[in-house]
């Protein structure tokens, strides 16, 4: 079950994620979805330590967890056009699409291996850090960012995720 609803967020939230990182700031989006990251999974540990974890925590631990990494990745990928040059972005892409493969890779090794060392509960302090170290990284990014476009006060986050499709179909 927990499974099934960490897979909610990116079906329900994907088109929205890239719309508010349009409509926002990339980085802050980045930092606090971080942030919220490392606060969620923060809590099993604790609560593992006082004996009162139990299945719901877990599960509403995966989806805001889930939702803040949806949030993250559409703010990262759409920041990533002002920090190279446009004739490096293919290439850019790339590196960070094989640069996630080798950490999710070695991330699962050693969450087993931490997990065997200290338990599961308290072995998601590793990756509370490692949520706490990407907040830090996209703190210093020093790229201003793209101005945003002028657009009509009262226009909607449906209308921009439309637009946003219709983009994506004429690709």
């Amino acid at each position: 079950m927990a499974g099934v609803l960490g897979q909610l967020p990116p079906a329900l939230l994907a088109l929205h994620a890239g719309a508010l990182a349009d409509r926002h700031s990339k980085r802050r989006q980045m930092i606090t979805s971080d942030l919220v990251s490392a606060a969620a999974l923060a809590t099993v540990p604790v609560a593992g330590a006082l004996g009162a974890l139990a299945l719901a925590q877990l599960v509403i631990v995966a989806v805001v967890q889930r939702a803040a990494s949806v949030l993250h990745d559409a703010a990262a990928i759409s920041l990533l056009p002002s920090l190279v040059d446009r004739s490096l972005i293919q290439r850019s892409n790339s590196r960070v699409g094989a640069l996630l493969a080798i950490a999710a890779t070695a991330g699962s090794h050693l969450g087993a291996a931490l997990t065997a060392l200290l338990g599961p509960a308290r072995a998601l302090i590793g990756d509370v850090a490692s949520f706490l170290i990407s907040a830090g990284c996209a703190v210093r990014i020093q790229t201003a960012e793209p101005a945003q476009a002028a657009r009509p006060k009262a226009r909607r986050l449906c209308e921009e995720i439309g637009e946003g499709l219709r983009y994506v179909r004429g690709c």
